[in-house]
């Protein structure tokens, strides 16, 4: 019984002995990872990347005791050797590099962009060349298209013409009523030569009214052209007018009111004449 205690007591020391021995060698192990990783050697750049390379940023990785290593009596043992370099075992990692050396583009492409970028290129259209266009003929003065001449009778104030005597002058001359509420010098094809007008508000007349209606003057005015030459239009308005101031007892005026003297009338004349000429230059009505 004695040498089966003996037998348990070596075997339980033998037993410690073993598990302190194998904590030991782990724990050599765990340290020794940290260590090759710690002594890492970088790689040297090559001549090629000697302008400064920007190189993505690197995170060490950082170990704590939970990050121990188990192993289990089945894995072999690694040894560590601090003489040998880490790299030439295979734990080391060789970090990416950047090359700076830029591949040149095909022949094609360089002459495609050598034209693009040439001194013709570069320099700006020229301008095209502007139509010459032909000078436009000067306008041709517009044609009057319509005229009116006016002489006024004009009664002396205090005066007035009366309307049974005005409505005398007015039969004895031809003159008919019509359209506008006004007297009208007809021609043979309807449209009137010259026309009358009263110089009282709002310038009709009252074939009904006028015997028993003062005047203070008529006016007769024609509108050019008319189915008269205006020359000729202007002889007869002019000839009534005095027929009329001289049975009225009245005097002439021009259409502003002015006394119409030879040398008015001369000039009115001349305005028609004009008048005339510039509407013969394309022809006449």
């Amino acid at each position: 019984m004695s040498e089966l205690r003996w037998i348990l007591l070596v075997a339980g020391i033998a037993l410690i002995a073993a598990i302190y021995f194998w904590g030991m060698r782990s724990r050599q192990r765990s340290a020794a990872v940290p260590l090759e990783r710690s002594t890492r050697v970088e790689p040297a750049p090559s001549p090629a990347a000697a302008a400064p390379a920007i190189e993505p940023a690197r995170v060490e990785p950082r170990f704590s005791h939970e990050d121990e290593f188990v192993s289990t009596p089945e894995e072999d043992e690694p040894t560590v050797d601090f003489d040998e370099p880490a790299i030439s075992r295979g734990y080391g990692r060789r970090e990416p590099t950047l090359d700076t050396e830029i591949e040149p583009p095909p022949a094609g492409a360089a002459a495609s962009f050598s034209r693009t970028l040439s001194p013709a290129a570069q320099s700006e259209p020229e301008p095209e060349p502007q139509p010459v266009r032909k000078p436009e003929p000067p306008a041709e003065p517009e044609r009057p298209k319509q005229k009116i001449v006016a002489v006024r009778i004009v009664a002396t104030a205090p005066l007035r013409f009366e309307g049974t005597k005005l409505s005398e002058v007015i039969r004895s001359e031809g003159l008919e009523y019509g359209r506008y509420e006004i007297f009208h010098n007809l021609h043979t094809d309807g449209r009137p030569v010259f026309s009358l007008a009263s110089l009282r508000e709002p310038g009709t007349f009252d074939p009904g009214s006028m015997p028993t209606t003062a005047y203070p003057g008529v006016a007769l005015f024609a509108v050019l052209p008319g189915p008269l030459p205006a020359i000729e239009t202007f002889d007869q308005l002019i000839f009534t007018a005095r027929a009329f101031a001289a049975q009225l007892g009245g005097t002439l005026a021009d259409d502003r009111g002015a006394p119409l003297t030879v040398h008015r009338i001369t000039r009115l004349r001349e305005e028609m004449v004009a008048f005339e000429r510039q509407r013969s230059g394309g022809g006449a009505d």
